[in-house]
């Protein structure tokens, strides 16, 4: 599936920095988290230390903790704050626990001298309670002291999860912004490819010569190259035609001496000879005639120019109204005024004139000459003449092919058409006209060609 440039740079970028920004949010929930246990470890620690403080051994090695120097917390059943302190390693080791504790038993590990002198790990406690235990062993007093302080991390993991609340929705407020300022960047920067993207519409409608936006230097290249290759094709073209014309005039001359020696008196005693000389002569007349056609087609238009329809096809009648007078034919322009396509004035006078001169030819009285804007631009001639049958449609568009000998015309017209059509990435259709009842024939033009006028929109 085609993306535009704007929505792979947006897409890239936004993904890019959704994921980033999920990632920050995670290390930072994982720092936090780290650094709010250092926390509780210190607190723990300096508990523990406070409860050591307050314990004194008597003569006979009985304890005493001093419970003035101890917070309240350790007197409320539940509270979330424990301790548990252990003396001596010996059968009977005499056991303190906090008033807190209630009848729950605070799990210590085993005394080894193995084991590091402090601990902490995670424990259970009364109702459930998830608790952060911190252990560790003294020597007071020549007696071996072992002091565990524990607290609820309900109220740390609630805390913790307003912080994760609190960043996720602050990060997403950020990421919205961001992306929302990056798609305008990107906009913008991109805004240069649009007026390129227009510059080029014009270019081929026949609206401009040459391309002039302002580009970025990663793209500006491109457009200088754009329009040296179009002044080169443009001077190559010109001086293709340039020659081709002086080829014609020179071999047009001659042809005209080889004329006129077959009508020398010379010749008179000669007819077969005069004959073939007039027919060699005209046929290569013609040939040159028709390769000129081609190589003007191959030439193709100036790309500023624009031609008007009406007024062409208007001057065509009155041309076509004389050389057909005989039939006096009506030739009805269905064409707006002021209408104009992106085509070589020679180009459509060619096209209409074939077209509309076929017409002519073939009508009983009536002739429609239309031009509609569809998914393209449609040029209709149709006649109210006999009409073509099915079997020779396909074979009427070729070089040479008459329906009818007796008619005059040397059968290039509707070939010429077809080349002229195909030049300009059209297609050409033959039909019968439901209309008038003769041929109908359709030349399907890209809208790219642009109509500078309103035009009716087709049927």
């Amino acid at each position: 599936m085609k993306q535009s440039l704007h929505t792979r740079l947006a897409t890239g970028i936004a993904v890019s920095f959704v994921l980033l920004a999920g990632l920050q949010w995670l290390l930072a929930g994982l720092a936090i988290e780290r650094l709010l246990k250092a926390q509780l470890a210190q607190r723990l620690e300096r508990d523990a230390e406070d409860l050591l403080a307050a314990l004194h051994l008597s003569p006979d090695g009985r304890p005493e903790l001093d419970a003035a120097r101890l917070g309240g917390a350790f007197q409320r059943p539940f509270s979330g704050h424990y301790y548990r302190i252990v003396i001596g390693d010996g059968a009977t080791p005499h056991d303190i626990v906090s008033r807190s504790l209630w009848d729950h038993v605070l799990a210590l590990p085993a005394a080894s001298s193995a084991a590091p002198r402090i601990q902490q790990f995670a424990a259970n406690g009364p109702q459930s309670q998830a608790l952060w235990v911190w252990s560790a062993r003294y020597v007071k007093q020549d007696r071996t002291v072992h002091v565990a302080v524990a607290e609820d991390l309900a109220p740390l993991q609630a805390g913790l999860q307003r912080w994760h609340l609190l960043y996720g929705a602050l990060s997403a407020a950020v990421v919205v912004l961001v992306l929302l300022v990056q798609y305008i960047v990107v906009r913008r920067s991109l805004a240069p490819l649009d007026v390129l993207q227009r510059q080029l519409r014009e270019l081929q409608s026949g609206t401009r010569e040459r391309l002039d936006v302002t580009l970025p230097d990663e793209i500006a290249p491109l457009v200088t190259q754009l329009n040296s290759m179009l002044s080169i094709l443009l001077r190559r073209s010109q001086r293709s035609r340039n020659a081709l014309g002086n080829l014609a005039h020179s071999l047009k001359t001659r042809l005209a001496v080889l004329v006129q020696a077959s009508e020398a008196p010379a010749l008179d005693a000669h007819p077969s000879l005069r004959r073939t000389l007039a027919d060699s002569a005209d046929l290569i007349h013609r040939a040159i005639d028709r390769e000129l056609r081609r190589a003007r087609l191959m030439g193709g238009a100036h790309p500023a120019q624009r031609t008007g329809v009406r007024a062409a096809a208007q001057a065509l009648s009155a041309t076509l109204l004389i050389l057909h007078a005989g039939r006096s034919p009506r030739i009805d322009l269905d064409i707006d005024a002021g209408t104009t396509l992106a085509m070589d004035q020679e180009d459509l006078m060619e096209l209409l004139g074939n077209l509309m001169d076929n017409a002519c030819t073939w009508c009983a009285s009536a002739v429609r000459v239309r031009l509609t804007q569809g998914a393209d631009l449609l040029l209709e001639v149709e006649d109210d003449g006999p009409g073509c049958p099915q079997a020779q449609i396909d074979a009427i568009s070729q070089r040479g092919f008459r329906t009818d000998e007796s008619r005059p015309g040397h059968g290039l017209g509707l070939a010429i058409v077809r080349d002229l059509v195909d030049s300009y990435g059209g297609t050409l259709d033959f039909g019968h006209s439901t209309a008038l009842g003769g041929l109908h024939v359709t030349v399907h033009l890209p809208a790219t060609l642009g109509l500078h006028a309103p035009i009716r929109k087709g049927d």
